[in-house]
Order: C-alpha cells, then structure tokens, then sequence
C-alpha cells in the first residue's frame, strides 16, 4: 500500500484516509509489521539489487505478454509535456499520464 497519488477527484478522496487507517491498523499488529508510506526504488535496488532486477524482469515479462495492463488516462506528446502537468495538477484523471517521445 503506497500513499501518493492514488486519491484522484475520479476515484475520491477516500483513498487517503483509509491507507492511513490502514497503515495505524497495521502499526497495532504485535509483531512489529510496518506499511511503507512511499517505495524508495533507488534504496531498494542499492540494497538488493538482484531481488529489484528480478522484480522488474518478471514484471517487464508480463507487460510484454499482455498480462499486465496498465491503466492509461491519456497520452500526451513530449514536446507537450507542460500540458501533461496540466492534466496532473487537475487531479480529475483515473490512470497515468503518459508522455509519448516524438517518431520522427
């Protein structure tokens, strides 16, 4: 469970406040488990750098074959990627905004 930007205006903004109950919930657990409030991916592939490039192989694998399906709100041109911050600052998108290098 990642907080962040998951409470977007099109899902609610109840993602936020259940995560953080979640994560409270979780801190009461007697075996001391503890809920991450955001991965630090750069800390995570120092540390245990086969684990991470395992992880990102198997998941690229999966992208590759169709199995994963990312949600995608919009693609947007890289030459407009000030428009792409436009459409993240509004907040009323449900996926990820991605921009797409130029082909020619």
């Amino acid at each position: 469970m990642w907080l962040g930007s998951a409470a977007t205006q099109t899902k609610g903004l109840r993602v936020g406040p259940l995560s953080i109950a979640m994560m409270f919930l979780l801190r009461m657990i007697p075996d001391g488990k503890r809920a991450p409030r955001c991965p630090e991916l750069n800390k995570v592939a120092e540390s245990d750098n086969d684990w991470y490039r395992n992880t990102l192989t198997q998941l690229l694998a999966l992208l590759a074959a169709g199995k994963l399906a990312p949600i995608i709100a919009e693609r947007v041109p890289l030459a407009e990627a000030a428009r792409a911050h436009e459409i993240l600052e509004q907040g009323k998108h449900s996926g990820k905004v991605v921009l797409v290098p130029s082909t020619a």
